[in-house]
């Protein structure tokens, strides 16, 4: 799989490869999976077109994602793609869809197009699958059916409304894997120490989704190892009268020294919403009945 970044309407690829797949692709949930397979098996060889930045994002700082441009790549690879496009989307977000197609067709050689249903492009989003139908020719625009879970269409907006009600088990089956994050290490306050429970503090992306605040089961990746362990997301209430959110981790049978290491904390079940305790003998024996439950499943 060749990656080119950052493409323009003044960069070519001089590969001879038709069949074309677009869309945002955050998350790469089922319902994108089902649109590169179909891709892949129409087409003896096929290039991913992304963009560099989720349009959404661009227009709205605040738009949380479900996944960071290198997530998408390691997402992808299964597809085995020939060539993975990301299209400067600064570039092109003033294009008309007739500028935007003539890009895909003289810099891509795009000839074959592979999009969802609600596919939009072009200046305020004007053009869409029928539009590309009258460039590319009806017969060579292809489409697929939306991709439902519980009777409801998956897409990313519908897996961060699971996230943010700590439905990491939904997400889980929309996504086609378990929802993660990834961060590096830093140095705390201690807390967990102090009560027997050292915790691993992680700084993630500000742009990625973080799941309603809470305790979960987790799995901890860690140097290509996998732990068991138990995550808090929250402002620590029992312990702290801030108002600064915290992802901490605690692995389970762990002691090593790990800061500035970095890891991935895949969710596997929410346990229970974060709670005020009124001492810290609760909070421990609290945290302890988690680990239990846990341990038990």
């Amino acid at each position: 799989m060749r990656i080119y970044e950052n493409f323009t309407s003044d960069n070519y690829i001089d590969d001879d490869i038709p069949a074309v797949c677009i869309g945002g692709f955050d998350g790469v949930h089922l319902g994108h999976q089902e649109l590169l397979k179909f891709t892949k098996e129409s087409s003896n060889s096929f290039q991913i077109v992304t963009f560099d930045i989720l349009p959404k994002k661009y227009f709205n700082n605040e738009h949380k994602l479900l996944t960071t441009n290198n997530e998408k790549i390691e997402l992808f690879k299964k597809f085995e793609p020939s060539n993975l496009v990301f299209i400067n989307f600064e570039h092109v977000m003033k294009f008309s869809p007739k500028t935007f197609c003539e890009m895909l067709k003289n810099n891509m050689k795009a000839k074959n197009i592979y999009v969802g249903n609600d596919f939009k492009f072009g200046t305020n989003r004007e053009g869409d699958v029928d539009y590309l139908k009258k460039y590319f020719g009806e017969y060579s625009v292809h489409t697929i059916e939306d991709y439902e879970h519980n009777n409801e269409k998956i897409s990313s907006t519908l897996i961060r409304s699971f996230l943010n009600e700590g439905l990491v088990e939904h997400a889980k089956e929309a996504l086609g894997y378990e929802y993660s994050l990834t961060g590096t290490v830093i140095k705390g306050d201690q807390r967990g120490s102090q009560i027997g429970f050292p915790t691993a503090n992680l700084n993630i992306d500000k742009s990625i989704q973080i799941p309603k605040n809470g305790v979960y089961k987790v799995d901890v990746l860690l140097n290509e190892y996998l732990y068991k362990g138990i995550m808090n997301i929250g402002y620590k209430p029992t312990v702290s009268e801030g108002n600064k959110q915290s992802l901490e981790v605690h692995i389970f049978d762990f002691k090593d020294d790990i800061y500035d290491a970095d890891l991935t904390v895949h969710f596997k079940k929410f346990i229970r919403d974060e709670i005020k305790f009124s001492s810290i003998d609760e909070l421990i024996q609290q945290i302890s009945k988690d680990i239990e439950d846990i341990n038990k499943n």
